[in-house]
């Protein structure tokens, strides 16, 4: 009998082990907020935590992403269920809001749905592996769940999540050249938009005086480089680029056109017009490659003209 019983407490202790390492393997992250993109010409999800890196797809203005963890100036984020890297700086945070992130399914054998997030609050239903719930918010790392006639609150790292977010308008499908920022692929993106999106890859690069590479640009220097990468040839500096393309109104500017700021005949500054009133450009020292509105009253008082380079 004690020898049968000691056989039993071997299985059961397998099986437990076992349980424990299926769980473990199984289990995801825990994830730690919610991010909202600030950004109104779209944010990147990058295979790698590096402005070069790949783009896996543009999530545009004000869809949400949920956040693993930061990684230096990068978040690791799960966009539309593809797993990748955003820059912190165009990301709004919150650790507990109401979002619909659709149905997720449990990772464990067993997972206690609690009436608060935390694990010393109450137990108000167990389910299973494979079931499945309704996310219907987040809070500090827990997602708040239904489930048949029960809500709670379930760990997030043990809910893998099925379905995009209901509110966001990107797709799901990796950016290229038949795919505009957060569109259908059906749509063909033009030259200019194309020429746009590739100058955001450098947001963040320094700005260096005289500079025309990714270690550092100046205002003029950075336009070139763009347009050369993308097979253009243009002039060196601010007032020469002025002789390249042709005017368009300020009312007809689109995506890929320069934007030329100073006064009279001489161009003092540069930038390249991304959409939605915004232009990427090398400001200065302290700011390096950024993002900025052609609506702040410094730019706004020195526009001088925008020119076409590609149709």
């Amino acid at each position: 009998m004690k020898r049968f019983i000691s056989a039993t407490l071997v299985v059961v202790l397998a099986l437990s082990l076992m349980l424990t390492l299926s769980i473990g393997i199984s289990a995801t992250e825990l994830k730690t907020a919610i991010g909202t993109v600030e950004t109104r010409s779209g944010l990147r999800l990058r295979e790698k935590a590096s402005i070069v890196s790949d783009t896996i797809c543009i999530a545009p203005y004000q869809d949400q992403v949920v956040i693993i963890r930061k990684v230096n100036d990068w978040y690791l984020v799960n966009y539309n269920l593809h797993i990748g890297y955003m820059h912190a700086d165009y990301l709004s945070i919150d650790y507990r809001t109401d979002i619909d992130l659709g149905t997720g399914s449990l990772d464990p054998w067993l997972t206690n749905v609690r009436s608060s997030a935390s694990t010393d609050s109450k137990v108000v239903k167990q389910v299973h592996g494979g079931d499945k719930v309704e996310i219907l918010g987040f809070d500090n790392g827990w997602y708040k769940v239904t489930i048949d006639d029960a809500s709670g609150y379930i760990r997030s790292d043990l809910v893998t999540l099925l379905e995009k977010p209901a509110k966001n308008k990107g797709t799901d499908v990796k950016q290229n050249s038949d795919a505009s920022f957060g569109s259908a692929p059906s749509i063909t993106v033009s030259r200019g938009q194309q020429i746009a999106s590739f100058a955001l890859n450098y947001v963040g690069c320094p700005y260096v005086y005289g500079g025309t590479s990714p270690s550092g640009f100046d205002c003029s220097g950075f336009v070139q480089y763009v347009f050369q990468q993308n097979g253009i040839s243009i002039n060196r500096t601010a007032t020469a680029q002025l002789s390249n393309g042709y005017s368009v109104s300020y009312n007809d500017m689109k995506p890929g056109d320069i934007v030329y700021f100073g006064y009279g005949s001489t161009a003092s500054h540069v930038g390249i017009y991304v959409g939605n009133g915004n232009f990427v450009h090398a400001q200065n020292s302290s700011t390096g490659v950024v993002i900025t509105s052609l609506s702040e009253s410094y730019y706004a008082n020195r526009f001088l003209c925008a020119h076409r380079i590609v149709d």
